[in-house]
């Protein structure tokens, strides 16, 4: 199974999910969607960048002796129309999975597909 098909499968397999992206928190990139519908690239790079702000807000929260710390791997923001979800990588810091979807209660099976699309990226699955 390729990345994208890792991806499609996520996004049906998600109650309420609209759009599945991969990407890196670092360079700002999406590197490949899933979406019921298709999507400009500046929406695409809008969710990632949402994505990295509240990373590293989380971070920057849990910071001891003003050294930021890496200890949440999901965050949720909520918007008047959609929830999106963020999941990173404990392994590779840098790679995210966002999902876009019409209900918190979807957080749960999104953080199980997200480790799924981490294994194939790492080619451990």
């Amino acid at each position: 199974m390729t990345i994208s098909e890792c991806l499609d499968e996520m996004r049906c397999g998600v109650p309420g999910c609209s759009l599945v992206s991969f990407g890196d928190l670092k360079t700002g990139l999406v590197l490949r969607t899933s979406a019921k519908r298709q999507h400009k690239q500046d929406y695409l790079e809008e969710i990632i960048q949402q994505a990295a702000l509240n990373f590293g807000l989380s971070d920057a929260l849990s910071a001891t002796d003003g050294q930021a710390e890496e200890t949440d791997h999901s965050v949720i923001l909520a918007t008047p129309d959609d929830v999106r979800i963020f999941v990173r990588s404990q392994e590779s810091k840098s790679d995210v999975v966002c999902c876009v979807c019409d209900r918190a209660e979807a957080v749960t099976h999104v953080k199980a597909y997200a480790k799924k699309v981490f294994l194939k990226v790492s080619g451990a699955a």
